[in-house]
């Protein structure tokens, strides 16, 4: 196996004319210097938005029918200024679908973008016609797309799909909803542009319900509030500034909750229920209240944990999610608590606040000790341990910059499974993060499978990440070892990297359940 870059390469590199553009690929990304058009000092002047719940068009014994198309539109994300989005319905986030376990919902989408759209139902037990893969792609109705533009991996091949089947006007996905009561969220997963796509708005919520989560005193209606967390980049007349500095990763200067910039939020004194999402392309959080009161916490990625947990602060990679109750009747009226992050200073380190006002109310009755059963996957039903690291590989003669994105030293190949679990079988996935100077998170993501951490660097797993993953922050030198089954469906499917500039160049890895 191929080490990843070390400092020797680097000046090997360097003879070659590369290492400026690599280091700029491979390190911490810059952001640019040009100044934005946001002012920093302006932050909490915005109503915090919420996205619209998209109605069905229609019911049946089956489940439940939507329409979704990608479009572009304009959004007033900054003061004075118009933003061009791409958007499901045309706005960001796209509308929230709520589904209930064990009905169905059947999704219509269809796009009217010049770029070609697949979409994802990220954290979603699905049959592998519905997953997303990355070259079943949409294209407008009546548009043609040559063979030299379909999306293709990094090898040049379009995943040995021909361009007739590759490329529809629309693509019907069907979730079974067969799992517990969680927050997911939908986006795009086109080859090698899902990056720029997201960027550009093609996101959503889409939460699940069940019997279990309904049955406890959780706030619910206007107290239950998502936030989709992301930076953004703006250019002066206010239009997106998508940089992913040379596929290391596109970051930004302004962070956005629900499509707006450092909003806030009139609380009454009373506890809310947050469904939190860094829907970022490369930015990590550690969420934190200014008040320095901790959160309680209640789910992860796969939903309810097994009991609350009270966390002080709560790292989050991109794609994962958390739900934590806040508890406003802790705090005085006129009082104002900031949600931090605090891995920046200064403006990035501030996300939104809450305002808070009148007097206590009493909300829905105290939280029991236990919130749901958890099966716990223990080692010895694994039948098989795999190892997947991931990180940069070199590579002179194929890339400007010359590196590109690896697991296991390969780059992503469409035709070719390099894991092939049974159904039924319970597996050990263990991910390492050779250590490196190129100080990237890489948080791997596996389709189809939630699964459950069974230790990190040899420790037991953070308090806040003990319940069911799809998702998991893996930092430089990490070791993360993993457990789950594979249950219902066999297809092919994805293990990737959730930094989507990293994604788009090769980070990804097919397996097959057979």
């Amino acid at each position: 196996m191929s080490k990843i870059i070390n400092r020797r390469e680097a000046l090997k590199l360097a003879l070659a004319g590369g290492v400026a553009t690599m280091l700029q690929a491979c390190g911490s990304p810059p952001i640019s210097h040009e100044p934005t058009v946001v002012d920093p000092a302006p932050r909490f002047q915005r109503p915090l938005p919420i996205p619209p719940v998209l109605e069905p068009t229609r019911s049946d014994h089956d489940g439940d029918y939507y329409e979704i198309e990608a479009r572009e539109s304009t959004a007033a994300i900054l003061s004075g200024k118009e933003t061009t989005i791409w958007g499901y319905n045309g706005i960001f986030p796209g509308p929230t679908i709520k589904a209930s376990r064990g009905r169905a919902t059947h999704v219509r989408f269809t796009t009217k973008l010049q770029t070609p759209v697949v979409t994802h139902l990220h954290g979603g037990h699905t049959p592998a016609e519905s997953d997303g893969w990355p070259t079943d792609v949409i294209l407008p109705a009546g548009h043609r797309v040559p063979a030299a533009s379909m999306p293709m991996d990094r090898t040049g091949r379009t995943g040995g799909m021909d361009h007739a089947s590759a490329a529809k006007d629309e693509h019907q996905y069907t979730y079974p909803n067969d799992r517990r009561a969680a927050t997911l969220w939908y986006h795009d997963h086109a080859m090698g542009v899902t990056g720029q796509n997201v960027y550009m708005g093609l996101a959503g919520f889409y939460l699940v319900e069940d019997e279990e989560e309904r049955s406890l005193p959780l706030p619910r209606g206007r107290y239950d509030i998502p936030l989709m967390l992301c930076v953004r980049q703006f250019n002066h007349d206010g239009s997106f500034e998508y940089n992913p500095h040379g596929h290391a990763g596109a970051e930004g200067d302004v962070i956005l909750v629900n499509g707006a910039p450092w909003p806030a939020l009139q609380v009454e004194r009373r506890r809310y229920r947050f469904r939190i999402l860094n829907a970022s392309n490369a930015t990590t959080f550690t969420l934190a209240l200014s008040s320095g009161l901790p959160f309680v916490q209640i789910a992860t990625d796969g939903g309810l944990m097994a009991q609350p947990v009270e966390v002080p602060r709560i790292p989050m990679a991109m794609a994962e999610r958390v739900e934590v109750l806040i508890d406003f009747s802790a705090y005085a009226a006129g009082d104002s608590v900031v949600l931090r992050n605090t891995e920046k200073l200064g403006p990035l380190g501030e996300i939104m606040r809450f305002d808070i006002n009148g007097p206590a109310v009493s909300d829905d009755g105290e939280l029991p000790a236990h919130l749901s059963v958890i099966e716990a996957l223990k080692p010895e039903m694994a039948v098989r341990t795999r190892t997947f690291t991931l990180g940069p590989r070199p590579e002179l003669k194929r890339h400007y910059p010359p590196i590109y994105w690896a697991i296991n030293g390969k780059r992503f190949d469409a035709e070719q499974s390099q894991a092939n679990p049974r159904l039924g079988d319970v597996e050990i996935w263990r991910f390492t993060y050779e250590k490196s100077p190129w100080r990237q998170t890489h948080p791997p993501h596996v389709h189809l499978v939630n699964f459950q951490i069974l230790d990190r660097n040899g420790q037991a797993p953070h308090t806040h990440e003990r319940g069911w993953k799809d998702t998991l922050r893996l930092d430089s030198g990490d070791e993360v070892s993993v457990i789950m089954r594979f249950e219902q469906y066999r297809g092919r499917y994805l293990m990737h990297c959730h930094n989507l500039e990293h994604e788009d160049y090769d980070m990804m890895m097919r397996f097959d359940v057979v």
